[in-house]
């Protein structure tokens, strides 16, 4: 394993993309898992994104994507389409079978109109990205998955009002002359 820092290892590179978090200051850091069989591009993709504030992991084997987002709870994929072992699509599938709230991206250099279109129509990816890639288009659609995922967190720690409405109504008591008691005042 070699983290984003240089540290060596297997074939997956974890670690904070910037040593901070993300750059919302909102919990933890989105954790972004990205697929690809070529080590090069998973090199050029640590490299441009190392100080966006994602926590950034990386595998060339499509086969680790379910112990990886699972163990390390990813928000993001990112995968190729075109690899040896097993397409984007399927990978993607996968991932949206076992983690249907991880946002899928897929990125390919391979113009594969049809599995394109059967991955979006499947319901398997978010987004599409073409190699060579934009730096900025990549990091502005990583940070919009961000903005989105954010949301919904937020949403998910907040009380469901019949439950906000139940807890307040246990908050509120009568004493002996049936005056209502807030919280211990009268």
């Amino acid at each position: 394993m070699t983290n984003a820092n240089g540290n060596d290892g297997n074939n997956v590179n974890n670690g904070n993309a910037n040593g901070n978090g993300n750059g919302s200051g909102n919990g933890s850091p989105i954790k972004i898992l990205f697929v690809d069989d070529e080590q090069l591009i998973l090199n050029a993709l640590k490299r441009t994104l190392r100080r966006e504030g994602f926590e950034l992991f990386f595998t060339s084997d499509p086969f680790e994507v379910q112990k990886l987002v699972g163990e390390h709870r990813i928000d993001i994929i990112v995968s190729d389409h075109m690899m040896p072992q097993m397409t984007g699509v399927e990978v993607l599938a996968l991932v949206r079978r076992l983690h249907p709230n991880t946002f899928r991206v897929m990125m390919t250099g391979q113009a594969d109109r049809d599995a394109t279109i059967r991955a979006i129509n499947e319901g398997c990816i978010h987004k599409f990205i073409e190699k060579p890639w934009d730096d900025t288009l990549l990091k502005n659609v990583l940070h919009e998955a961000e903005r989105s995922i954010l949301v919904q967190r937020a949403a998910s720690a907040q009380p469901e009002p019949a439950a906000a409405v139940k807890s307040f109504h246990r908050t509120i008591h009568r004493d002996a002359s049936g005056a209502i008691v807030l919280n211990g005042i009268e």
